[in-house]
């Protein structure tokens, strides 16, 4: 099951989700970083799963990635006296040597080339990167250092483990994910797999799931099946928790990313993050309900090229308000998010409700930031 993406150029899936990850990060970092007085001296990142850092003709993996983009807040971070800490474990040797190499490499790029003014480089030569490398099996490190990020939970953390397979975020992994307080996290997961190989007992070690579970759904919508399952782990564990999944099609396999954010600023800007990667539906790098929506020729019914899931989701957030669901713009938006759509989503339905005097006027609208929106009944 498992292949070595490393060993050649990173395929157009591959490159998808490391996309997701950098623009994440570039949605997460100033949150923190950039604020006037920081709330937060220390920011943490895990990568638990980090590979050799790049492929076999340099594209970036997550390791560079993340230095790539914290690169840019040299100044901001030593200005203000701020601590950003950079966890890498690869669990082969012989990777986690190239990583070293490959970072060490990128530093050494970055100091000479000064074009960013980085303080750090200018007055001291202390770099702002603050890297740890690891070289163990992702159960036993994440074990051994469970306790230590549960005492920092105060500190912002972003998580990515880009598993091989299925084996390593299991129930009790997630459930000590949505443990983790202001922690977001992205993790990789061959949904296909589980798919094809659901009745086999060494997959059901993993994934608590039936052939039934799948039913109703195609294969290109199996990763769909698999967030619903972590989405019912998180109801079960009683934890508030925002997630969203992004399927990735790579041959004809699909594979997929799931999200989680205790905060909805996190799950706003993955969302965000998603949606720019694909318009029609924001959870897929393709047609994932096979409807054929082409923007640049319309159909001849404008209805046939409104994707299956907006259209859900317009009918459903209609019903709710009517049948007093929702009572207010906080609802409204929480609702949206659970369902994978943009508060401009929302916002269209509202004003439509407004103009026929089904909502009052005065409801607060926003189509960003809605933790900082004030709460107006509809």
């Amino acid at each position: 099951m498992a292949t070595d993406i490393h060993s050649k150029p990173f395929d157009e899936g591959t490159q998808i989700k490391l996309q997701i990850v950098r623009d994440y990060l570039k949605e997460w970092l100033p949150v923190f970083i950039m604020k006037k007085v920081p709330t937060w001296k220390k920011l943490f990142i895990y990568d638990f799963f980090a590979g050799e850092g790049s492929d076999t003709v340099g594209n970036y993996g997550s390791p560079l990635i993340i230095l790539d983009e914290i690169r840019k807040y040299c100044n901001a971070i030593q200005e203000k006296e701020m601590l950003v800490k950079i966890v890498l474990n690869e669990y082969s040797e012989k990777k986690t040597e190239r990583l070293k190499k490959s970072c060490a490499d990128y530093i050494d790029t970055c100091r000479a080339s000064l074009k960013h003014d980085s303080l750090s480089c200018k007055e001291d030569g202390n770099c702002v990167f603050h890297l740890v490398f690891e070289n163990q099996d992702f159960q036993d490190f994440f074990g051994s250092i469970y306790s230590t990020m549960q005492n920092l939970s105060d500190y912002p953390r972003f998580i990515f483990l880009d598993q091989y397979g299925v084996r390593h975020v299991t129930k009790e992994v997630f459930n000590k994910l949505l443990a983790l307080v202001r922690t977001d996290f992205i993790f990789f997961i061959s949904s296909s797999y589980v798919h094809r190989f659901v009745e086999n007992p060494e997959f059901q070690k993993y994934i608590d799931l039936e052939r039934k579970d799948f039913d109703g759904k195609n294969l290109y919508q199996c990763h769909r099946v698999l967030f619903d399952y972590y989405k019912s782990l998180s109801e079960l564990n009683h934890t508030k928790i925002y997630l969203a999944p992004f399927s990735i099609k790579k041959g004809k396999n699909v594979y997929g990313l799931i999200f989680g954010s205790h905060h909805k600023l996190g799950i706003e800007k993955f969302l965000k993050v998603c949606w720019s990667q694909n318009p029609q539906t924001g959870d897929a790098n393709f047609d994932i309900d096979n409807q054929k929506i082409n923007s640049s020729e319309p159909k001849l019914f404008p209805d046939q090229d409104v994707p299956r899931k907006v259209e859900m989701f317009e009918n459903e957030l209609q019903r709710k308000i009517y049948m007093k669901e929702l009572k207010t713009n906080i609802d409204v938006y929480d609702f949206t998010f659970d369902f994978g759509m943009l508060p401009s989503h929302a916002n269209k339905v509202i004003r439509n409700l407004i103009s026929k005097g089904k909502v009052a006027e005065g409801v607060k609208l926003s189509s960003s930031n809605i933790h900082k929106l004030e709460e107006t009944s509809l």
